[in-house]
């Protein structure tokens, strides 16, 4: 059994998850490896919204993943697939469903940190979440969770649990943004992105989160700020299950709701090509900056 840390849970694992930390014990969570068989049918996730107590993953071509209680992940894959593979889905859908039954509330967005507080990138695949994560991080901010950002709303403000100490990058991205192309390594052969290790400037404490920016290609220049309505349908949009087509049951609209009502949203128009990042990265920083002072000023 190997040990892991991510998300403030202890991890025992029997495949290697090596974008997690390593940890001396696990405790909170167990990933097991079955005998393989064959997945008949096709791509699907077997959810039960009533009572999302067991999901189960099955993806032609890797394996069956099925996720029960928070506190289990039984992977059953298909025969001849190779670790790397498996790791990919486990460390991304398969945890964001544990996380889910564990009472969290899972956003896929990159989350970074600006003095005490944390903001959020949301936007769908491709918009730039990463990439605008890994652009803070060059510039010196901390990085709290790239792809999965799992949030505590029993807080005030609501509160971002530490994922892992790594990066999704494109290689091009990653030389555009000053990061060394020996500090990328290969995910998988079937992945464009690579991963970068965060060895220093990784946010390894709960964190409140203040500020979500949704990445829009169509949005007009200016920062606008979204009504609480809309707040609520890319919450709705951006988390788990209902960001995978997956119907969502009652408690989990309604943490879509309490988070919209205490979290404010502004739309951003993200960048269409490589030169413009740091353009993005400039209004987004002077734009937080001055409403987290704003707000604390205020005391809000």
């Amino acid at each position: 059994m190997l040990y892991y840390s991510a998300y403030n849970l202890g991890i025992g694992s029997e495949i290697p998850l090596p974008e997690f930390a390593p940890a001396d014990r696990g405790g909170d969570v167990e990933v097991r490896l079955s005998p393989p068989q064959p997945v008949t049918g096709s791509r699907s996730i077997l959810w039960d919204a009533g009572s999302p107590v067991e999901v189960d993953f099955r993806y032609p071509g890797a394996g069956r993943f099925v996720v029960r209680h928070g506190r289990s992940v039984t992977i059953v894959p298909e025969q001849n697939v190779d670790l790397p593979l498996l790791r990919l889905y486990v460390q991304g859908m398969v945890f964001a469903a544990l996380l889910h039954q564990r009472g969290l509330f899972v956003l896929h967005a990159s989350i970074v940190q600006i003095g005490s507080s944390a903001i959020g990138f949301l936007g769908p695949v491709g918009a730039g979440k990463s990439t605008l994560a890994a652009g803070f991080h060059a510039r010196g901010y901390p990085v709290a969770a790239d792809d999965n950002a799992a949030i505590d709303l029993h807080h005030c403000p609501p509160t971002v649990m530490p994922a892992f100490p790594s990066l999704k990058l494109y290689p091009a991205v990653a030389a555009e943004l000053g990061y060394s192309r020996s500090s990328l390594r290969i995910m998988h052969q079937s992945q464009t992105k690579r991963a970068h290790a965060i060895t220093t400037g990784f946010h390894a404490q709960p964190a409140g989160l203040r500020a979500v920016y949704i990445l829009d290609r169509g949005a007009p220049p200016a920062v606008r700020r979204l009504s609480p309505v809309e707040t609520v349908v890319e919450m709705i949009r951006h988390s788990v299950p209902t960001r995978w087509g997956v119907a969502g049951d009652a408690p989990h609209l309604k943490m879509c709701s309490q988070l919209a009502g205490v979290l404010p949203a502004f739309r951003v128009r993200t960048f269409h090509n490589l030169p413009e990042i740091p353009f993005l990265i400039d209004t987004i920083a002077e734009h937080s900056a001055q409403f987290l002072a704003e707000s604390e000023g205020s005391g809000q």
